[in-house]
């Protein structure tokens, strides 16, 4: 989601005239048709950098790809009890199927889905929930205004949607940065100076380290309706190259701000991502190696056909999970388990890194 007056850097022309060029046989591409923000980056463009796409499990993605800190077995038990801890009964399929006036006053509406006497006790024991249930008050808050403010028949605002995702990530303790403290952020792609201003940043608790950023969120204005469906089928066991069953065009923007923000990324070649729809949510992971990312810096911008690697290893891939809906008490689970281990991999990384100064 952008600013309509200072965060869109070009207009869609841009984007257009990218995808004529890159669509010819040569497939050269000139300088006055790269795009100077990764708003205008298209499927095109991303296809030339060889960038492929990999369904994965949402917490694969996170364990095993982004792995921030290896976490042993009490972790993963602390991490499970946290889960059950938050289990709450809140279960909607979208904002709209709140009544409006179910959400006055704010304490009973909380009270139909808030932790029960049992996981109030158990949220208390853990030091990972610490903020919980202060931040679950300020998350209750801000949902039942944008319920009691929505009218029938119009839709809910971006920001709004954004705002309310932020108070969730909050419940654990994470660390944003959002409008107007995010700056645009810049990087070199193909020889030229690529812009991105991502919407919603989480970062880690010292600002002040040369690599703070944990996780660059995009809020979708637009995506296909097949895109944010909840999945047809369980994932196997091994994920495999994408063979088209996803719009993959849908993700240019957000892959455009992941390889801008790389060099600011908690892990080394690669780089953590959440992409929001409305109240659906996808993690992802950009992992570029980096001889692929020098390669990918310093391509000239006329070169013919795609970036030249040298075997199929070093291609940049795109990780991607299901989409989830945190109002619904099910999918919820899963993305509470998603943030609780980032959170934990989090803390244990910053233990780290303090004990060796």
């Amino acid at each position: 989601m952008s600013n309509p007056e200072n965060e869109k850097c070009s207009s869609s022309s841009a984007e257009s005239d990218l995808s004529d060029v890159l669509k010819r046989g040569s497939s050269t591409l000139c300088e006055e048709h790269l795009p100077k923000c990764s708003s205008d980056w298209n499927c095109h463009l991303v296809n030339k950098l060889c960038v492929r796409y990999k369904l994965e499990d949402i917490i694969r993605i996170i364990w095993s790809e982004w792995r921030l800190f290896h976490l042993d077995d009490d972790d993963r038990l602390e991490i499970e009890r946290c889960v059950n801890a938050c289990d709450l009964k809140l279960n909607y399929e979208s904002l709209q199927d709140i009544a409006p006036n179910t959400t006055t006053p704010i304490e009973e509406f909380a009270e139909t889905w808030g932790p029960t006497q049992r996981q109030l006790r158990l949220i208390q024991a853990e030091p990972l929930l610490d903020k919980f249930l202060f931040k679950l008050d300020e998350f209750n808050y801000c949902l039942a205004q944008i319920v009691a403010e929505s009218e029938s028949n119009k839709e809910i605002s971006e920001w709004k949607y954004q705002c309310l995702f932020e108070k969730l990530l909050h419940l654990f303790g994470i660390y944003t940065w959002s409008p107007p403290f995010i700056s645009t952020k810049k990087s070199q792609i193909m020889g030229r100076t690529m812009t991105s201003k991502a919407d919603l940043l989480c970062c880690s608790s010292d600002p002040a380290v040369q690599r703070p950023i944990l996780c660059v969120c995009e809020v979708k204005k637009t995506l296909p309706e097949k895109v944010c469906q909840p999945p047809a089928k369980k994932l196997r066991n091994s994920s495999s190259v994408d063979t088209g069953n996803v719009d993959n065009s849908s993700w240019s923007q957000h892959i455009g701000d992941l390889f801008v923000y790389l060099d600011k990324s908690s892990v080394n070649e690669g780089i953590l991502g959440i992409s929001v729809k409305k109240t659906w949510v996808q993690v992802t992971f950009l992992k570029v190696k980096d001889p692929c990312l020098e390669k990918i810096r310093n391509m000239p911008v006329n070169s013919q056909g795609s970036v030249k690697l040298c075997d199929d290893d070093e291609h940049p891939i795109f990780y991607y999970s299901e989409c989830y809906n945190f109002l619904k008490q099910r999918d919820r689970i899963i993305i509470f388990k998603a943030l609780l281990t980032i959170r934990r991999m989090q803390g244990r990384f910053e233990a780290g890194r303090d004990a060796t100064r």
